[in-house]
């Protein structure tokens, strides 16, 4: 609706899961846009389905060698070469500025509809918030709403891949250093001379080399804690839900839900934790197909 205000004719949009891909889509169809989505070869490979569903959806969908970040680059250079019939529809809250404020303000619903929700069923907020963290719309869209709630523990999660010390993961803040990237300063996996790492995780959405200012000043300040989940204990996650709940998890939000192993017996009998379960798990069942984890059908 703001491409239509501005009077763009065009939207160009980048994703890593797929899941902003499908929803620009969707809008872009049903609104008469033209739609350019950016995604990484990485990216295709492993979420074939939601490619299919962005092309169903009448998508122009072009490849960029490597993954999310690579993708958005392109998404941006696109964007900025074609300024008058272009817009830019972000998906996360990293970039240049507003995009990380606006992403916020419309994921911000997540939280009020917890609050709202939390109040019927307990008559209060909940103890502890948890959220996985890959560039942070998911963990923000949850904890904004409670940031100056001081009794309220905000937990982000992020992918600690085949483990910290093997350099494929994407823990940003567990050990990412201060840098500027896509226009914004934030926590980055860089390395002595600042070059951007290559980031890594079982979870496609995971796999952002930064996270978004905002998540970042929630870690300098000590209001959110931050902690990790390795590949393996994500899966296991995904299994455990699917199989107890009836719930498939994206694997992005099986890392949440894996830290919950960890954290739940530190907490009081009683206590209120709400996992902030961020998409369907549907598009990753390739991905555990490969991993041996499920049966091929074919």
């Amino acid at each position: 609706m703001i491409a239509r205000r501005l009077g763009c004719s065009r939207v160009v949009a980048a994703t890593g899961a797929g899941q902003h891909g499908v929803a620009t889509a969707a809008a872009c169809a049903k609104l008469s846009l033209e739609c350019t989505v950016f995604m990484g070869t990485n990216d295709i490979e492993k979420q074939a389905s939601n490619v299919l569903s962005m092309k169903l959806l009448g998508a122009q969908v072009i490849s960029v060698e490597g993954t999310f970040k690579d993708a958005s680059s392109e998404a941006i250079r696109n964007w900025v070469e074609n300024l008058y019939s272009t817009y830019y529809l972000s998906g996360t809250v990293v970039g240049p500025h507003p995009c990380p404020i606006m992403v916020r303000e419309f994921q911000s619903m997540i939280g009020k509809e917890t609050r709202r929700q939390a109040n019927q069923l307990w008559g209060g907020k909940p103890d502890v918030l948890v959220a996985c963290v890959g560039s942070g719309s998911n963990a923000l869209g949850l904890f904004h709403e409670f940031v100056g709630d001081k009794d309220v523990r905000l937990v982000g999660v992020e992918a600690a891949g085949l483990g910290l010390d093997s350099g494929k993961h994407s823990a940003t803040l567990a050990v990412g250093d201060i840098g500027v990237y896509h226009g914004a300063m934030s926590y980055l996996l860089q390395d002595d001379q600042g070059q951007i790492l290559i980031p890594h995780s079982v979870g496609v959405g995971l796999e952002y080399p930064g996270v978004g200012p905002e998540i970042s000043f929630l870690k300098e300040t000590g209001r959110a804690e931050f902690h990790t989940a390795t590949d393996q204990e994500a899966v296991q996650a995904c299994m455990l839900l699917s199989r107890l709940e009836g719930i498939i998890p994206a694997l992005e939000a099986s890392h949440a839900l894996a830290f919950l192993d960890k954290l739940v017996p530190t907490l009081c009998d009683g206590a209120k934790v709400v996992v902030n379960c961020s998409g369907r798990g549907d598009k990753d069942l390739e991905t555990l197909i490969q991993r041996g984890i499920l049966p091929s059908s074919k």
